[in-house]
């Protein structure tokens, strides 16, 4: 043991004297480091020299953190088409049941579910044989009755017949020719025939099946055209007119199955729903869609043209002001704008003055901003409409040209107060007329070419919320 000795103390000395200089040199670097200049500002331009910076000046570490990072859409020129939304059962235009009008077996069938029949085309027969020899019996009889009133109508020039005679056989005639017409009745109906163009939907009898008067025996519909009831609240009939247009989905949210228009409006309110039938038809439907199944029904009540649109969560609501957050031309900073909106649902709002199109406004990170925030694009996304509600206008379509003609158009003076009240447009020009353009649009979002005008630009160009 006092062998080692030593030699474990050396180990310990060593490393206690290892662990010393360690700090040593540890605490000299941090001092140095603190009291190096800051060359890195002055050796690379602004951007670079705050982030170089941050190890030196406590004042650029608190002015990038109030940057906030924020997701930007570009306001779009649509036409908007308002609507009134309903669901329902699709119905075929006719339907029936074709119930047996005479007894006895069935001797052939002659048609098939789903079969496309045309009118007057036999369906199937029903115990031929019996019902013609009764048809043959009935007119015997009428033959021997006539043959009889014959007779007695050529014994009475003689005297020899009464006129009592002459009455019971003119009645047993008329009798006789009532009962053979019951006996052809009764044959026709044993061949029951389409009343109507159709689709045999549902077949109850079989070959050599018997069969009693009232039994059903088939049942064929129109589907030409197909039919959706709505029942709606009396507040949203009021819109609603004869003849206007109307689509049709299966889903809430699903792709258009076909166009139609509204045929009927019930003059009344049900007491017990409170609510109105509205009647709309769908011709061509029945090529692809089934009568009894499920449909939403959407109304386009107006059609609304040349409209500035921007996401609606883009739009910041309170005390009864509509704000929303405009990115300025250094792409750094955002503006405070109150606007006027006009119509709204679930997904867009349409802004009626306040904004041109093309101009950038903040849809996410929204509640973090003030006027003249700084903010950090992370990523711009283009406007999500959906396609029945709003329809995009093309950047090069007739109406943004005609829109950019009429504005250019308008006085100097008019279009001066507009810069100095910071709208969007004035207010005796369409809704969606372009008063700024920009070429940053998302893909399919409409915009236009060039700069923005002078009241889209600056402090002051513009109504501020801040």
């Amino acid at each position: 043991m006092n062998r080692w000795l030593p030699q474990l103390l050396a180990i310990v000395a060593l490393l206690c004297i290892g662990w010393f200089a360690h700090s040593m040199f540890s605490s000299m670097f941090s001092a140095s480091s603190t009291e190096t200049p800051g060359w890195s500002n002055s050796s690379q331009g602004n951007r670079s020299g705050r982030s170089m910076g941050r190890f030196q000046y406590g004042d650029i570490d608190a002015t990038d953190n109030d940057v906030v990072p924020v997701e930007v859409t570009s306001s779009l020129l649509a036409v908007i088409r308002e609507r009134v939304r309903g669901s329902g059962i699709l119905e075929p235009e006719r339907q029936v049941s074709l119930l047996s009008r005479v007894e006895g077996s069935v001797d052939m069938v002659n048609v098939e579910e789903g079969q496309s029949v045309s009118k007057g085309t036999t369906l199937c027969a029903i115990d031929q044989q019996e019902l013609k020899i009764s048809e043959n019996l009935a007119r015997i009889e009428m033959q021997q009755a006539r043959a009889s009133l014959d007779r007695l109508e050529g014994l009475s020039e003689i005297r020899g017949v009464t006129n009592q005679e002459l009455e019971d056989s003119r009645f047993a005639l008329q009798k006789s020719q009532a009962n053979h017409a019951r006996a052809l009745l009764d044959l026709g109906h044993s061949q029951p025939i389409a009343l109507f163009d159709g689709i045999i939907i549902r077949r109850r009898v079989e070959p050599g099946q018997y069969v009693r008067v009232g039994d059903e025996l088939f049942a064929f519909a129109d589907f030409e055209p197909l039919r959706v009831r709505l029942y709606l609240p009396e507040s949203e009939v009021g819109d609603i007119e004869l003849g206007q247009r109307c689509v049709l989905r299966s889903d809430s949210d699903g792709p258009v199955l076909s166009e139609g228009t509204v045929e009927r409006i019930s003059p009344v309110v049900d007491r017990e729903s409170l609510t109105v039938e509205v009647l709309t038809s769908f011709p061509g439907a029945g090529v692809t869609l089934r009568p009894g199944s499920f449909a939403h029904i959407d109304i386009i009540t107006r059609v609304l043209e040349n409209c500035i649109i921007v996401p609606r969560k883009a739009v910041v609501t309170s005390d009864g002001r509509a704000r929303v957050f405009r990115l300025l031309e250094d792409g750094e900073t955002v503006q405070e704008i109150e606007i006027v909106t006009g119509f709204e649902n679930e997904s867009i709002v349409v802004c009626e003055e306040g904004l041109g199109l093309g101009d950038r406004v903040v849809v996410q990170g929204v509640a973090d901003l003030q006027d003249r925030s700084r903010v950090s694009v992370y990523r711009e996304i283009p406007v999500h409409v959906d396609s029945l509600t709003v329809e995009r206008q093309d950047a090069g379509s007739a109406a943004i040209q005609n829109y950019s003609t009429e504005r250019n158009q308008k006085p100097m003076s008019e279009t001066g107060d507009l810069r100095r009240r910071g709208a969007g447009k004035p207010s005796n020009l369409p809704a969606g007329t372009s008063t700024g353009t920009r070429t940053d649009t998302p893909a399919g979002a409409a915009s236009g070419h060039g700069n923005p005008p002078t009241h889209n630009r600056g402090s002051g160009s513009s109504t501020s919320g801040g």
